[in-house]
């Protein structure tokens, strides 16, 4: 009988497709304050005097949400000041006092720079690794490397799986609903 094998096809269709959407779901949110007084350090930036932690060490799929506890705007802009690569990676626009900004999810493993294009002596970096820890670290000067998936429009976030993930669910889901259909009964394996 051929619906056996095609019903473990299916099956195991389904399995990979909610095994690949469902593995970005414990993807985690580091979180950096931007540190009350930051915009008053004229230049003197110490680990935890602007942003807070200054160097953050995350795994690949996770986000970063920058709160601003200052009274004025600042932004996370990825880069240096003095490069020609400032807000390619991520750009939070202003984000006015109280208010955050979460970034995308940071899916390439590598050190990203990133200041404040208000403040620029308010510098810090993410440190994005497979097994990277939420502990701060105080190191500097690394180049930024390629990140996918981000955006560098305000506060807008992309999804933290892709499309591909989604139709193969999708496809997995009407196929089964199909073939159970068809067979008059859940698969018999």
């Amino acid at each position: 009988m051929k619906s056996k094998p095609i019903g473990v096809l299916f099956g195991v269709l389904a399995l990979v497709a909610v095994i690949a959407v469902a593995q970005p779901a414990f993807a985690a949110n580091a979180q950096v304050t931007i540190s009350s007084g930051a915009a008053n350090t004229k230049g003197t930036c110490s680990p935890t005097s602007c942003f807070n932690p200054q160097t953050l060490n995350i795994n690949v799929g996770d986000t970063v949400t920058w709160t601003n506890a200052d009274t004025v705007g600042h932004t996370a802009t990825s880069g240096k000041p003095s490069d020609n690569q400032t807000g390619t990676v991520f750009d939070s626009s202003l984000i006015s006092a109280g208010k955050t900004y979460t970034s995308p999810a940071f899916n390439t493993a590598g050190t990203y720079n990133y200041f404040c294009q208000v403040h620029p002596w308010m510098t810090g970096q993410i440190i994005v690794g497979a097994a990277g820890a939420s502990s701060p670290a105080t190191s500097s000067g690394s180049n930024m490397t390629g990140m996918s998936n981000m955006t560098s429009s305000g506060n807008q976030t992309v999804p933290e799986f892709g499309p591909v993930a989604s139709l193969v669910l999708v496809f997995a889901i009407i196929s089964v609903v199909i073939f159970t259909s068809k067979t008059r009964g859940f698969l018999k394996l």
